[in-house]
């Protein structure tokens, strides 16, 4: 979990170009070519047939040219891979004299020629009718995911992958996003699935009967449904993709490293970078690190610009005649346990937690100059001082489901688990920034009470093991709820009165002139349950009092007594910028603006504002039911938790999966393996293949009831087909068939659901069929066959060459982790592990 940057010691060394500020992107035949703004000899060169590298020459003129301000990154889906490009932005302000910009429009370009034609003429022409001050006949933004020119034609008409933050979200439009998740809309139908042949082979375009619950070969007006559905979900992903990087809270700089705090850059010495960001940012908070990837490794350096989501707010005021303060509060989100609201709770094994943002507050300090010229803050400023604070989830195992208004939270893991979880959290943040002084806002009672005396309990065992340094960690407990009750917010100051030595002693940062005068020892780590509404509240309290002693220390406050009033505009404005940092926060995690906002920006509660949070909360119910879980899986894909595959997955069955689900799962499936072997396999046969299935566990059936795992055993003397029960670990029924009557395998193509595309493409879905011959008498005793529990026969299915009645069992290869595990024999000079062919193989 240290934080780490891209590349080594040794790599920075290369780093000896400045970052790139903007691109002219241009289309060849080839691929896109974008061309260095200050430096048109440098160009980076992005082929359709993904190589990336950089090229050194002469300036290249063309007529055709689309300014774009960063590259952000490349992403491969089902159908094509993509650049995306940001194509507007605004300023926000400056720190320390540096532009700071958000990200308001991307465009998704598809590396495909006739795809990337299409939409680059589409910059070209948006970009030509605003430069002309005619925006009536802009061009509305989209993007595509087929390469198909008439599909695309088609789909400039309905679907808009690229947007903008003065897009209209209200009306229908506003809730297209809804349509994809309905899951009919992608099941072709029945007209279009055909079983395969006798022996199971894949390629007949002649139509069978269709048998129980499967459909093996498509007939070719079937593939074309599948394509069509594909490019719909295709493009429901990119354009989700594009929702995300435009109006989520994107901030980036090219020569200010937003990944990390003031105090942080200070050390590493890299204030006023020269080289690209790429070699210094902190991978932590670098949003775009995963897909930025083809750049980082294809000579891409100056064009891989650090995204960070989170939040830049700055603001002025003037505190005398000769004295005026900006004011920046800059939040970054750690994406390692990225996530929104329900669907991403507590933390991983890992010890990284859902939510966990990095918040500094920069106060800037310039004095007009003896003469009366007025000198601009930030372009010098004589005094800098930066407090940072931190904000996560409980650093557990536990979860919390999206049911109600209300729903409970569960603690997950055991006490050891949870301990150890914990401390490798504290551990970090320790050896991060410090010593911890966690302030938890949770309920003592209610709903709330199981995970906040789960968390005071966890932390204590921390301690007590001597997993965490005593001394470095102190938790502070504190029912906001309760305290605040009958709208008293103004109670808070009561816990910062109570935090006042750890302020005190703590510190803060401070540079003035060439060297750091003061640091920052330690940090406030606070949470509640959703670390958004009271933990804004809260560490807006905190910030306030450290500012208040930062201008006593510089010498400018006119009435430390009266606090912040004493200057007239300046706690309204420090107000104002925490009250829409936490607006960001919540609307990256919970899809609406932070409640509790009326006493941020005023210091008062009311009635307006408590019919606000009502609004929020529904808003948030509504979200959490019908968005989020599509916005996790997106999430996932974009920081490389998941594959494209598992967001399409997520269209169909309506929910995300957890980033480490595979690896658990194979975990599982690997023990089933193990578990059935030691428990079926007769002495002294040897197991020469073991994996994990899907079976109907019935005879002559194909249908496949329950998604439960089964596994298939290979030895030298018979096959192995066992149903397994994760729960109890131990294996329910088995069916063994002696290699003496296995008179048929067949290998092919097994499709068992038409509701994706992948699940109708036979190289995804594939499986066996054994047949053999059964005796009148199928009980253990008979002794090339052995049936445990209920597996009734029916009537024979199948008939071998000299007309023998012959039964069968099918298995499907699971398809997330086909193979997750092998035996072979530990003789060296046994037979090599036999393999099931595409075609009938003689037992």
């Amino acid at each position: 979990m240290a934080a780490e940057s891209p590349l080594s010691i040794a790599d920075r060394s290369a780093c000896v170009t400045a970052q790139v500020r903007q691109s002219r992107l241009s289309l060849c035949s080839t691929g896109y070519r974008l061309q260095s703004v200050d430096s048109p000899t440098s160009t980076l060169v992005l082929r359709f047939d993904g190589q990336v590298f950089t090229e050194t020459g002469s300036k290249v003129e063309d007529q055709q040219i689309v300014v774009v301000h960063a590259v952000v990154g490349i992403f491969k889906l089902e159908q094509h891979s993509y650049v995306l490009a940001v194509t507007d932005s605004h300023l926000q302000g400056t720190i320390c004299g540096k532009d700071i910009y958000e990200v308001s429009g991307v465009c998704a370009l598809p590396l495909d020629y006739d795809s990337g034609k299409i939409v680059f003429q589409e910059l070209l022409q948006e970009q030509t009718t605003t430069a002309s001050g005619d925006k009536s006949t802009a061009v509305p933004r989209k993007s595509y995911s087929t390469g198909d020119v008439a599909g695309l034609a088609a789909a400039q008409l309905e679907n808009s992958s690229r947007v903008d933050m003065n897009d209209d979200l209200t009306g229908e439009a506003g809730f297209r996003w809804l349509s994809p998740q309905i899951s009919w809309m992608f099941r072709p139908s029945k007209d279009s699935l055909v079983s395969g042949t006798e022996d199971g082979a894949t390629g007949s375009s002649t139509p069978q009967t269709e048998r129980e619950g499967s459909a093996v070969v498509e007939t070719s007006s079937g593939v074309r449904k599948t394509s069509t559905s594909l490019e719909r979900m295709e493009r429901r992903v990119v354009e989700e993709i594009a929702r995300v990087f435009s109006t989520s809270g994107m901030f980036y700089a090219f020569d200010y490293d937003l990944t990390r705090s003031l105090q942080a850059k200070d050390r590493q010495v890299i204030d006023g970078v020269s080289e690209p960001l790429a070699c210094i940012a902190d991978r932590d908070y670098w949003f775009n690190w995963h897909i930025q990837q083809p750049l980082l490794t294809g000579g891409g350096l100056a064009w891989a610009l650090p995204l960070v989501q989170g939040s830049v707010q700055i603001g002025r005021c003037q505190i005398s005649k000769d004295d005026v303060v900006q004011i920046s509060v800059v939040s970054r989100r750690n994406w390692r346990r990225i996530g929104m609201r329900y669907e991403r709770r507590g933390a991983d094994t890992n010890g990284n937690v859902a939510n966990f943002v990095e918040t500094e507050q920069i106060l800037e300090l310039e004095s007009k100059q003896e003469s009366g010229q007025h000198v601009d803050v930030g372009a010098h400023p004589t005094h800098i001082a930066s407090f940072v604070q931190t904000r996560g989830s409980m650093p557990f195992l536990w979860t919390q489901t999206g049911a109600g208004l209300h729903p409970a939270a569960v603690v997950a893991g055991t006490d050891d688990s949870n301990a150890a979880t914990c401390a490798q959290h504290l551990q970090h943040e320790i050896s991060r920034v410090g010593r911890q002084v966690l302030v938890s806002l949770v309920e003592h009672g209610g709903r709330e009470a199981a995970v906040g005396t789960a968390y005071a309990g966890v932390v204590g065992r921390c301690v007590a093991s001597e997993m965490v340094d005593a001394r470095m960690v102190r938790y502070v407990p504190w029912d906001f709820h309760h305290e605040t009750r009958g709208m008293r917010y103004e109670n808070v100051q009561q816990l910062v009165e109570q935090l006042r030595g750890e302020i005190s002693g703590m510190g803060y940062y401070w540079h003035a002139g060439n060297a750091p005068l003061t640091t920052q020892h330690g940090i406030f780590r606070v949470n509640c349950m959703d670390c958004l509404d009271r933990t804004n509240v809260v560490q807006s309290a905190i910030a306030r009092a450290v500012f208040n002693e930062q201008l006593v220390r510089l010498g400018v406050h006119a009435a430390p007594e009266l606090g912040l009033a004493a200057h007239p505009g300046l706690e309204p404005t420090l107000n104002r910028l925490w009250a829409n940092n936490g607006d960001y926060i919540s609307r990256q995690y919970a899809g609406t603006s932070a409640m509790k906002g009326d006493f941020t920006r005023t210091g008062r509660r009311n009635f307006g504002g408590m019919v606000n949070d009502a609004t929020y909360s529904l808003a948030r119910l509504w979200i959490n039911t019908f968005r989020d879980y599509f916005s996790q899986a997106v999430l996932d894909f974009l920081v490389g938790n998941h594959a494209a595959a598992a967001v399409f997955r997520t269209l169909i069955d309506l929910r995300s999966r957890e980033p480490d689900q595979v690896r658990q799962m194979a975990s599982a499936r690997e023990t089933a393996v193990r578990t059935s072997v030691a428990i079926v396999v007769r002495d002294g046969e040897r197991v020469q293949l073991a994996c994990v299935v899907q079976s109907p566990m019935a005879l002559d059936s194909l249908k496949i009831a329950a998604a439960a795992d089964s596994v298939l055993i290979l030895t030298d003397a018979a096959v192995y087909v066992c149903s397994y029960c994760d729960r109890q670990q131990k294996v329910s029924e088995f069916l063994r068939i002696g290699l003496s009557v296995l008179a048929r395998v067949q290998y092919g193509a097994y499709i068992t659901d038409t509701r994706t595309p992948q699940c109708l493409d036979p190289s995804r879905n594939h499986g066996v069929v054994l047949s053999f011959a059964l005796a009148p008498d199928h009980h253990s005793s008979s002794p090339g066959y052995e049936f445990e529990s209920s597996l009734a026969a029916t009537q024979p299915f199948v008939s071998s060459a000299d007309g023998e009645k012959l039964h069968f069992i099918a298995c499907k290869v699971a398809t997330e982790a086909q193979v997750v595990m092998q035996h072979t024999p530990d003789d060296a000079e046994s037979a090599a592990q036999p393999t099931l062919k595409d075609s009938e193989q003689p037992a």
